[in-house]
């Protein structure tokens, strides 16, 4: 048997690749993620650069897709790393190593933070946190407050002190405001600055891509939900859904009312009203946030995977005389490479990042 991959542009995709694309997606349920829909690469397709799709064949029967964008000779899943989860949407029995697919689509290097399914023979084991609401959201509240009681009661009490500093709270939920959504992006944009992250909403296509996933109305699309107390707003999050499947995305919350927990009500509060349409799992993403493990009850085992030498990396490592933090610096690369899609944005990304590790490293060093 001879694998082979037919390279094609996201809107090329027809009918019948739609089908086939649905139909083993839903047949699988580690590709149950609204990523992993075909609209999202297609989405992206419209906005972003170096986008395309692999139409991966044994012989000559089509058995899998591989969305992907291209940074030189680097290969990304597409729409990285504003992608939570990737992979090979293909047939069960697709049996196709990373260095397979390397070959297949003309890559010297791939690189992917939550791989999913065929082909992570190797990489870095990850965990992501899901909620499951199958029996409805009152028996799940009621399980994990009693599994949890001492968070629950601190988040009441939060409550409490959120509606008499700022009025009762309330959530608005299925928002398509276009300003407000920007407002969210100002707001991570912020604290992407104040934590010395790179922005990945400085290019526009991370931007438009928001947008348009917010005005959709497929299957997969985005929706903006935002907390108030009063008639103040005190959070805001963008998720990103498909079939039952709701992914909390970009989560903001304003200063003023941060001591309640905002945050945390308004995933609760957005649980509690989508979970009448029909939506049974809520994704939390990656688990390091330590308030995630008594909201979640199940978890979904991805790879972190890097395949191909990484030059800028080893070089920078090198310099800094700091091979040990080889790790920080790939990561902190392959977002940078992977959202610019120039070569000046992406000199511009690395040398802030670089400022900012030194800057690090001498606080380290004197102790502070």
């Amino acid at each position: 048997m001879r694998h082979r991959a037919v390279i094609v542009a996201t809107f090329d995709l027809s009918f019948d690749d739609k089908a086939k694309w649905r139909a083993w997606q839903l047949s699988r349920s580690d590709l149950v993620s609204p990523f992993f829909h075909w609209a999202f690469t297609q989405a992206v397709g419209e906005v972003g650069h170096g986008t395309a799709v692999a139409k991966l064949y044994r012989d000559d029967a089509l058995v899998g897709f591989f969305p992907f964008q291209r940074r030189g000779r680097t290969a990304y899943p597409i729409g990285a790393p504003l992608n939570d989860y990737h992979g090979i949407i293909g047939a069960p029995d697709l049996d196709l190593s990373i260095d397979q697919l390397c070959g297949l689509i003309g890559a010297s290097r791939l690189s992917a933070n939550s791989w999913v399914g065929q082909g992570a023979d190797r990489g870095i084991a990850l965990t992501t946190l899901q909620a499951e609401v199958s029996e409805g959201y009152a028996d799940w509240f009621a399980a994990q407050s009693q599994a949890f009681n001492k968070f629950f009661k601190d988040k009441a009490r939060a409550r409490r002190g959120l509606e008499a500093a700022f009025g009762p709270m309330t959530v608005r939920t299925g928002l398509r405001d276009a300003a407000l959504l920007d407002r969210l992006i100002g707001l991570k944009r912020e604290q992407y600055r104040r934590t010395g992250r790179h922005d990945i909403f400085k290019p526009e296509w991370t931007r438009a891509l928001l947008h348009r996933l917010l005005q959709a109305d497929g299957e997969c699309r985005a929706s903006l939900c935002a907390l108030y107390g009063g008639e103040t707003l005190l959070a805001l999050e963008l998720s990103l859904l498909a079939d039952h499947v709701w992914h909390f995305w970009f989560p903001a919350y304003l200063e003023e009312g941060a001591r309640f927990s905002p945050g945390i009500w308004l995933s609760l509060e957005t649980m509690r009203v989508v979970a009448e349409d029909g939506y049974r799992v809520f994704d939390y993403g990656f688990s390091g946030e330590a308030y995630k493990k008594y909201l979640c009850n199940r978890e979904q085992q991805v790879q972190e995977i890097t395949q191909g030498p990484t030059p800028v990396v080893n070089a920078a490592a090198r310099a800094l005389r700091q091979p040990e933090l080889g790790l920080s610096l790939r990561r902190r690369w392959s977002a940078i490479e992977a959202v610019e899609p120039s070569r000046l944005g992406q000199a511009t990304g690395i040398i802030l990042a670089a400022g900012g590790l030194m800057d690090r490293l001498r606080g380290r060093a004197s102790g502070k």
